[in-house]
C-alpha cells in the first residue's frame, strides 16, 4: 500500500522519490519498497532521509510507526559531503 502521507511530505519538501533514493544509495524500486512498507528501512537511510527532509526521528516514526528499522553500516560522509553541508548551512544563515 502506498504511503500517501510520506509521499506528500517528500513533495512538500521539494524532493521526489528518485532524489531521495539517490541520496540513500538506493534504487527507485528499493525506495518505493521502503516507503510502501514492503521492505524495512535501515538506520543510515532513516538518518539521511531525516536530514534531507529536515524532520526529526520522531516525525519519521509518525509515518512509519511499526518501528521496523534494521541496523546497517553507518554512512560516513565524504569530505566533499561535509563541505557541501557546511556551505549549505552558511547559505541559510546568510540569507
Amino acid at each position: 500500500m502506498t504511503n500517501l502521507a510520506f509521499t506528500a511530505l517528500i513533495k512538500s519538501k521539494g524532493y521526489n522519490k528518485q532524489r531521495l533514493a539517490d541520496a540513500c544509495d538506493l534504487s527507485s524500486t528499493q525506495m518505493s519498497n521502503r516507503i510502501n512498507g514492503a521492505n524495512d528501512w535501515r538506520w543510515p537511510e532513516v538518518c539521511t532521509v531525516c536530514q534531507m527532509l529536515d524532520i526529526s526521528l520522531d516525525e519519521f516514526a509518525t509515518y512509519f510507526p511499526s518501528g521496523r528499522v534494521k541496523p546497517g553500516k553507518p554512512h560516513v560522509l565524504t569530505r566533499e559531503e561535509r563541505v557541501d553541508s557546511v556551505l549549505a548551512e552558511l547559505r541559510e544563515i546568510l540569507m
